[in-house]
C-alpha cells in the first residue's frame, strides 16, 4: 500500500540515492560488528529509514523513533545517530503542515532526551559524575543534539520555504499571462464587434438606398424617364460609397493598429517575465521577422506566449526551453520544453493547445503540440502569404 505522506511522483534517480545512502550507512556500521546485538539492531533500523524516507515518510518516522528508543533504553548511542540529521531533514521540508509540526515537536523531545542520554551513555565522558557535572553534561548534550536534529529540521523547512515562494512566483506568474490573455482575447471580440456593427451600418444603409430608388425608377421609367435617370445616378453612387466602406472596414480587418503592433521588445519583455518566474530560456532566430507580415507575427507571439504558459506549469524548470524563430518563409516557430514529474499545475483541460491551433488555422497555417520523448514540442507552420506580407 502506498504511502499517504509519499511524495505524488518520485524519480528513480531519487529513490537511488537514498539506497546508496542507506547502504554507505551500511557499511559504517559494519566496522562496529563487534559493538553488540542492541547497536547491530539500531543501526539497521536507522539504514532501512535512510533508505525510506522518501518512499515512505510514515515508515521512516516510525524507525527513526524507534531506533532512538531502543537507545535510550539500553543507554547505548550509535554514531549512525548523526542520520537523524537527514531523516529529519526530510519531514522538515515535506508539504504538509501536520507532518512538519509533529516532526518539530518530535525533534525537540528528542534533542532533551538525547540530551540526558548521551551522559550516562558515556560516564567516561564526564570528569566528575556527580548530579551537577552530569546535569551540565545533560545540557550540553541537549545543545550537541538540538544542533544535529532540530538543525536537520530547519534546514529542511527553509528548503520547504524557498520552494514555496518559488511556486508562488511562478504561479503569479502565470495569473498574469492569464490575464493578459483574457484581455487580448476581450479586445478581439470587442474589435470584431466593432467591425461586425460598422459592417451592418455600411451594407444596411446602403441596400435600404439602393432598394428604395431601384423602386422608384422601376415605377416612374415609363412615365418619367429623368427621374429614372436620376434614381439610378444616386443607386450608383450609392453603391461606390458603398463600395468603398467596406473596402475601409475590410482594411480595418486586416489592419494591426486596432489591436497592437507585436514587436521584437514584446517578446524580450514576453522572455524577461519568464525568466523571473526562474525559466531558462535558448532563444534562436533564422531571418527578419520585418519579413513577415502582421497577422503571422500576431499569432507567433499569441503561440509563444501559450506555449511558454504550459512550459512553466508542466515543465522541467532546471532544463532550458529552446524557442527558435525561422522568418524565412513565413514563420516557423519551435518550442521545446522537458517535463517535469511533479508538475506546478498537473492535469490540464488542453484548452491552450485548442486556442493555438485555432490561432494558426485563422493566420493560415497549422500547428502540432505533443509528447516527443521526455520533452514536449509546439511547432507552428505559417507559410509566406505574399499578398498580406506587410
Amino acid at each position: 500500500m502506498r504511502d499517504r505522506l509519499a511524495p505524488a511522483v518520485l524519480r528513480p534517480s531519487a529513490m537511488f540515492f537514498d539506497i546508496c545512502i542507506a547502504l554507505i550507512a551500511g557499511v559504517v556500521a559494519l566496522a562496529n560488528y563487534d559493538m553488540g546485538t542492541t547497536f547491530h539492531v539500531v543501526d539497521a533500523m536507522i539504514c532501512a529509514a535512510l533508505a525510506l524516507r522518501r518512499i515512505s515518510p510514515s515508515a521512516m518516522m516510525v524507525l527513526a523513533v524507534g531506533s532512538a528508543t531502543i537507545q535510550v533504553a539500553a543507554l547505548q548511542v550509535s554514531a549512525l545517530s548523526l542520520a537523524y540529521t537527514v531523516l529529519f531533514y526530510t519531514v522538515g521540508g515535506h508539504p504538509d503542515r501536520r507532518v512538519r509540526r509533529g516532526s518539530l515537536a518530535v525533534a525537540l523531545l528528542g534533542s532533551v532526551v538525547a540530551g540526558f542520554t548521551i551522559p550516562r551513555a558515556f560516564p567516561s565522558g564526564v570528569a566528575d559524575p556527580d548530579p551537577d557535572n552530569l546535569l551540565w553534561g545533560s545540557l550540553f548534550g541537549t545543545a550537541g543534539a538540538a544542533l544535529f536534529i532540530v538543525g536537520g529540521w530547519a534546514t529542511g523547512f527553509i528548503g520547504h520555504q524557498r520552494r514555496s515562494v518559488a511556486a508562488a512566483e511562478v504561479s503569479e506568474t502565470i495569473a498574469e499571462l492569464e490575464r493578459r490573455r483574457v484581455l487580448d482575447l476581450y479586445d478581439e471580440q470587442t474589435e470584431r464587434s466593432r467591425l461586425a456593427r460598422d459592417m451592418h451600418d455600411v451594407v444596411a444603409h446602403s441596400l435600404a438606398v439602393v432598394v428604395a430608388q431601384a423602386e422608384g425608377a422601376r415605377f416612374t421609367f415609363d412615365a418619367n424617364p429623368e427621374a429614372a435617370r436620376d434614381a439610378l445616378g444616386v443607386i450608383a453612387d450609392t453603391a461606390r460609397e458603398a463600395l468603398a466602406d467596406v473596402r475601409s472596414v475590410l482594411d480595418d480587418l486586416r489592419s494591426t493598429s486596432t489591436v497592437g503592433e507585436i514587436s521584437r521588445s514584446d517578446r524580450d519583455q514576453l522572455f524577461a517575465r519568464m525568466r523571473a518566474a526562474g525559466m531558462a530560456i535558448v532563444a534562436t532566430d533564422d531571418g527578419d521577422v520585418d519579413d513577415a507580415g502582421p497577422t503571422t507575427t500576431r499569432t507567433a507571439f499569441g503561440v509563444l506566449t501559450e506555449a511558454l504558459t504550459n512550459a512553466l506549469k508542466y515543465g522541467d524548470l532546471s532544463v532550458p526551453v529552446t524557442v527558435h524563430h525561422d522568418w524565412t518563409s513565413g514563420c516557423v516557430l519551435t518550442v521545446r520544453n522537458t517535463l517535469s514529474d511533479d508538475p506546478l499545475a498537473p492535469g490540464g483541460s488542453h484548452h491552450g493547445i485548442v486556442g493555438m491551433s485555432e490561432r494558426a488555422a485563422h493566420a493560415g497555417g497549422s500547428l502540432s503540440a505533443a509528447r516527443d520523448g521526455d520533452d514536449w514540442l509546439v511547432v507552428l507552420d505559417i507559410p509566406r502569404q505574399e499578398g498580406l506580407a506587410r
